[in-house]
């Protein structure tokens, strides 16, 4: 059965809905037609222009990220732009885009939510943008910096007392960092998230807390693997024939 760009804006919508995206936000289809045939999707968590030719090669007619193209007003699309490249190069390639970004951030489908996952977390409870677990065991900080290094990011940084005992972390992926004080308010001896700046930082270190930075990347890329795997289920159980891809591409040229 064929699947179209408008299955996956209703799906998405079932799973995180875009009304629930922050006012500053752009979600929903930002390229391309309802109506679009697909048959080859890729997940990335940025329209970057290694991940259009990455769908280029794919063949795949439809790409979802979390982060969106137009985040502000443009007036032009001149080619030396990057994300005005980007834009002309998937129009061209008549590639269409849907961006679920913090209607995604307040769901189950969430990068804290599979960070807590990927961490083992228990009891997780989802409090606003925040996702609070226990940690199997309790363990000092230094040692749930190297469990989130080998689990997440490697670059992870610790701010905070490395001997400090967590049983309880609080989550939020990406730039929440101004988010440690409601962590610590709900209990939670550490708080992992994406960008610490410096003042925020101190201020969490002079109230006797720890905040682990993971990178914005590395806390958000998390929910690429499992979003892709439960999209290919929905999609072989209503027998859609249509294939879900994981990009593969490191925006910081990582990889290569």
């Amino acid at each position: 059965m064929q699947a179209h760009v408008n299955d996956f804006i209703n799906k998405l919508q079932e799973m995180a809905p875009f009304e629930n995206a922050e006012a500053y936000d752009n979600v929903g289809l930002l390229i391309g037609h309802k109506g679009r045939t697909v048959t080859r999707v890729l997940l990335a968590l940025d329209a970057t222009e290694e991940v259009v030719d990455e769908a280029v090669k794919l063949q795949a007619e439809l790409i979802i990220t979390h982060h969106p193209l137009f985040f502000r007003g443009r007036k032009n699309l001149v080619e030396d732009d990057p994300e005005a490249r980007v834009i002309c190069k998937m129009i061209r390639n008549n590639i269409s885009l849907i961006s679920a970004h913090t209607n995604l951030d307040k769901s189950a489908y969430s990068g804290s939510m599979a960070c807590a996952e990927l961490l083992g977390l228990e009891n997780i409870r989802q409090e606003g943008l925040l996702f609070v677990g226990e940690l199997p065991k309790s363990m000092k900080t230094k040692e749930l910096l190297t469990v989130i290094k080998n689990k997440i990011e490697p670059d992870s940084r610790l701010y905070g007392d490395a001997d400090k005992n967590v049983s309880t972390l609080a989550v939020c992926g990406g730039a929440y960092d101004e988010g440690w004080a409601e962590a610590k308010a709900l209990g939670a001896q550490a708080y992992l998230t994406g960008e610490v700046r410096h003042h925020n930082a101190i201020a969490a270190v002079m109230d006797d807390f720890v905040l682990i930075d993971a990178g914005h990347f590395g806390t958000e890329a998390t929910l690429i693997s499992p979003l892709a795997t439960y999209l290919q289920k929905w999609l072989n159980d209503v027998q859609y024939d249509v294939t879900v891809y994981a990009s593969v591409s490191d925006p910081y040229g990582r990889l290569g």
